[in-house]
C-alpha cells in the first residue's frame, strides 16, 4: 500500500493532491473546530475528577443494565455524542489515568466509539439519502442495537464489575497523595499546569487524527482511478478506506433506495479504514485490544444490515422514501 500511494503521488500528482486537499478540508471544516474542544475539555475533566456530577443521573441506569462505573457511563456518553474516534480516546485517557480498569475499557470499546449523531442526520439520511422519515429506525440500528448487543457481550466481562470498585479506591488514594505533595505548590500554577498536559494533549490527538484524515482521503482518490468492473464495487472500495466519500459515491449510482440505504448503513457503523486508523492511533499505551473493536463491528454491521432488509422485504410501505 505504501509504494502504491508513492507512486500515485508521482505518476499522478494533481489526483494525489486533489486527495490530500479534500483530507485537509474535512479535518479542518469539520472535525478541527469540533473536537478539539472536546478532547481538550473532557481530558481536563477526567485529570480533575470532575466527570460525576456529569454522570450522576444516569450512573444508576448504566451501571445496572450494561454494569459501567460513573467514569464508564461518561465514555459512553461522549462516544454517543461526538463520533469516532472520541468514544475510543475517553476510554483509552480512563484507563491511562487509572480512573477505570482496562476491562471495562475494553467493554466499552465494543460500542462506545460511533458515527456522530449530527453527521448521522445531517449528511447521511438528510443530504445523500434524502430521506429523514428513517431516522428513527436508523438511530435504532445504529445506536440502539449496539447498546443491546452490550447487554450480551457485559458476560464475557463479567469480573470488570468488580475491579472497579478496586479502582476507584486506587485511584482515591493516589489523588489523596498527589494533594499531599501538591500542597505547596499554589493553585494557580497547578492548575494552568493541567490545562497546558491537556491542551498539548488535544492538539497531539487532532493532528494525528488529520494525518490520518488526508493518508485515506489520498487512498480513496486512488480507489476512485482504478478500472473496477462495477461502479457499485468501486464505491464500496472507496467507503471501505474513507466513509464520507464513499457514502457520496454510492449515493450518486442509479441504484435502488434500498441497496443505496444498505450500503451507507454499512458504512457508517464499521467507520471505514480511516476511523478504525483513528481509533487506534486514540489506544496507543492504554492497551485496550482493537481486534476487539473490529469483531464488534463486524457483529453489529451485519446484525444491522440483516435487520434492516428484513424491514425493507416485511415493510417496505415503512422503509421506502415517499
Amino acid at each position: 500500500m505504501i509504494i502504491l500511494l508513492l507512486g500515485f503521488l508521482l505518476l499522478n500528482p494533481s489526483e494525489a493532491v486533489a486527495g490530500s486537499r479534500a483530507g485537509l478540508m474535512l479535518w479542518f471544516q469539520s472535525v478541527l473546530p469540533v473536537l478539539l474542544p472536546f478532547f481538550i475539555l473532557s481530558r481536563l475533566l477526567i485529570s480533575i475528577n470532575g466527570i460525576a456530577p456529569l454522570t450522576r443521573l444516569l450512573s444508576p441506569l448504566t451501571r445496572h443494565i450494561w454494569g459501567l462505573s460513573p467514569m464508564g457511563t461518561y465514555a459512553l456518553l461522549l462516544g454517543f455524542l461526538c463520533g469516532y474516534p472520541m468514544g475510543a480516546k475517553i476510554a483509552g485517557d480512563l484507563v491511562r489515568e487509572g480512573k477505570i480498569t482496562p476491562a471495562e475499557g475494553n467493554y466499552l470499546l465494543l460500542f462506545c466509539n460511533n458515527v456522530s449523531p449530527a453527521f448521522l442526520m445531517g449528511f447521511c439520511l438528510t443530504e445523500q439519502l434524502k430521506a429523514p422519515a428513517l431516522l428513527s429506525i436508523t438511530l435504532g440500528l445504529v445506536y440502539g442495537l449496539p447498546l443491546l448487543l452490550a447487554v450480551f457481550w457485559r458476560k464475557n466481562f463479567h469480573n470488570f464489575t468488580e475491579t472497579n470498585s478496586i479502582s476507584h479506591k486506587f485511584s482515591q488514594t493516589q489523588g489523596q497523595r498527589n494533594i499531599l505533595s501538591q500542597k505547596q505548590a499554589s493553585g494557580s500554577q497547578i492548575s494552568f499546569k493541567i490545562v497546558d498536559t491537556c491542551i498539548m494533549d488535544g492538539l497531539e490527538s487532532i493532528l494525528k487524527l488529520g494525518c490520518y484524515i488526508i493518508l485515506f482521503s489520498i487512498m480513496a482518490r486512488l480507489a476512485t482511478q482504478i478500472p473496477w468492473p462495477n461502479l457499485l464495487i468501486g464505491a464500496i472500495s472507496v467507503g471501505i478506506l474513507e466513509i464520507t466519500n464513499g457514502i457520496a459515491l454510492v449515493c450518486q449510482l442509479p441504484l435502488s433506495f434500498p441497496i443505496r440505504y444498505l450500503t451507507v448503513l454499512g458504512f457508517v457503523i464499521l467507520g471505514g479504514g480511516s476511523g478504525l486508523a483513528q481509533t487506534q492511533g486514540m489506544l496507543v499505551g492504554s492497551g485496550l485490544l482493537v481486534s476487539r473493536y473490529i469483531k464488534a463491528k463486524l457483529i453489529t454491521a451485519v446484525t444491522a444490515l440483516l435487520l434492516a432488509a428484513i424491514l425493507f422485504t416485511v415493510l417496505p410501505s415503512l422503509m421506502l422514501p415517499r
